[in-house]
């Protein structure tokens, strides 16, 4: 009993301190990403290497040797969903993913390793751990992606209002990016920050309509896709920027409110099930108590009688 919960323990503290490490990758790619950019810029002819960039490397060198010639796009698009903009982010999380499988695994055959050695039973279960771990790290970020589409969701219908009333007072759609990206840093940080490397790729000599395509592929949602169409089609065919928007936001106000609905209408069934659990039990005590109590002291003032009768005078 004690070895099986010091496994067990065990196993909690290496999950924990890899959702840990995990949730602690984006903030340690973005200052590496930063630092970078500032060594670059300030000390361009030195080169600056620190453990964390071999460390990055070797992973980015391992998850392409993984993933060989092929590119999953589908995982390509769930990496960018998930914010994750460099190109070298996606065979850091192959190699990571991997990495997690391979060690939970061998972790798991450790530590049931004991007198009689390793079985293959330890190694199928060691192999099963494994592979649990490794569709973990694609669930978890598909869990981070789908978070992040749920802010800019959130977010578009206020950046599309300061969008409408810079559009209202004459300004171009460029300008109006540039105004929105700076004026929704609070409000709006994450489809601000999108619309800051938008304006990056632009300032980059990028054309309008690659960048509008790799703007709805950031934003991660259909909504944005549809943003940076309507913008696109605006620019390249003509037509009312303004107007065109002013449908597009109530359109997605529209969905928010039919989303806030469909959620609304599944917390009834939820709260049903509350009710069965929590509520039913306490209720039949409270209801059939007194009942049952009257009915035990009848049975045992009958059997009190029966045995008086059945004694001998």
């Amino acid at each position: 009993m004690l070895e099986g919960m010091t496994w067990i323990v065990a196993l909690l503290a290496v999950t924990a301190g890899m959702v840990v490490f995990l949730s602690a990758v984006p903030v340690l790619l973005r200052r590496h990403e930063v630092s970078a950019r500032l060594s670059h810029l300030f000390a361009p002819d030195r080169a600056h290497t620190t453990a964390f960039d071999t460390i990055l490397r070797g992973l980015e060198r391992a998850g392409r040797s993984i993933e060989g010639a092929r590119i999953n796009r589908g995982l390509r698009a769930l990496v960018l969903r998930a914010g994750f903009f460099q190109p070298s982010v996606l065979y850091v999380f192959v190699a990571l993913r991997y990495a997690i499988a391979v060690v939970v695994c061998i972790g798991v055959v450790v530590a049931r390793f004991g007198a009689h050695g390793v079985s293959l039973f330890d190694i199928l279960l060691g192999l099963f751990f494994g592979y649990l771990f490794y569709r973990y790290a694609l669930i978890g970020l598909k869990v981070y992606a789908d978070r992040r589409a749920n802010v800019i969701r959130r977010e578009m219908p206020p950046v599309l209002d300061v969008m409408l009333m810079a559009l209202d007072a004459g300004v171009s759609i460029d300008q109006c990016m540039r105004y929105v990206a700076t004026v929704a840093a609070r409000t709006a940080p994450v489809t601000s920050e999108v619309l800051r490397r938008h304006i990056t790729d632009i300032d980059g000599g990028m054309p309008y309509d690659a960048a509008l395509d790799r703007l709805g592929q950031r934003l991660g949602l259909d909504e944005g896709q549809d943003l940076a169409a309507t913008i696109k089609q605006a620019l390249f065919q003509g037509g009312e920027l303004g107007t065109t928007l002013r449908r597009f936001s109530a359109d997605l106000t529209d969905k928010r409110m039919a989303t806030a609905r469909e959620q609304v209408g599944r917390k009834a069934p939820h709260l049903t099930l509350v009710m069965i659990v929590f509520f039913m039990p306490v209720l039949l005590v409270v209801l059939a108590g007194p009942a049952v109590v009257e009915l035990k002291a009848a049975l045992q003032s009958a059997g009190e009688q029966m045995a008086k009768s059945r004694t001998p005078k």
